[in-house]
């Protein structure tokens, strides 16, 4: 058994420092972008207007950082966040290195009930804006693939009505390429305000 003897290229990454330097230069860049990004977030006009399940702003905001989700480095920013046993309110910002970026609004329990009826009138708003629904058991998933998600768009009206009501949990997102680096605040913004907006009704 000679499992530990590195292939060329594994020999080029062991015997270099300089790559890890670089990689944990990027992930700093990664958790500025996304301070950047809450502090936007926190001044928006729908942040100090909407009605959050109580205690979601008091909490703050979470970065979070890992380093294998699907064997690869992760950073994420949970704002305006609310995690309960069964009550969930989160909008969720995640980089995923070597993928995108993705903006995911999370709701579950009694607080996906309360917004049922505006996320239902909203098909057309949450297709329009490139959103998409997860469709497996497991909420704490995050890419978009293996058919993990599915398009608002594919749904027809009634579809979609009867996937709000039918679903304890619902989360709907949008991928981000990281071409979209320099551009991820005001995109990531507009993501934020089409789903405020669409929950007001």
């Amino acid at each position: 058994m000679k499992n530990f003897l590195l292939t060329p290229e594994e020999k080029q990454l062991a015997f270099d420092a300089g790559w890890i330097y670089r990689k944990n230069s990027v992930i700093e860049k990664v958790m500025e972008l996304l301070g950047a990004l809450q502090l936007q977030l926190q001044v928006h006009e729908l942040t100090c207007t909407f009605a959050f399940p109580q205690g979601c702003l008091q909490r703050g905001a979470k970065i979070s950082k890992g380093e294998r989700y699907k064997e690869l480095p992760w950073v994420m920013l949970d704002y305006p966040r609310c995690f309960g046993r069964e009550d969930i309110f989160a909008f969720r910002t995640m980089f995923w290195w070597g993928h995108y970026f993705s903006c995911t609004l999370h709701l579950a329990g009694s607080i996906k009930e309360q917004h049922a009826a505006a996320l239902i009138q909203g098909h057309a708003q949450l297709s329009a804006a490139g959103l998409s629904v997860y469709t497996k058991d497991d909420p704490w998933e995050h890419d978009f693939e293996n058919g993990n998600y599915r398009a608002v768009s594919a749904f027809t009206p009634q579809e979609w009505g009867g996937w709000v009501q039918e679903h304890p949990f619902l989360k709907l997102a949008r991928p981000f390429p990281l071409e979209l680096w320099e551009q991820l605040v005001p995109e990531a913004t507009t993501c934020y305000t089409t789903l405020l907006t669409i929950l007001n009704g």
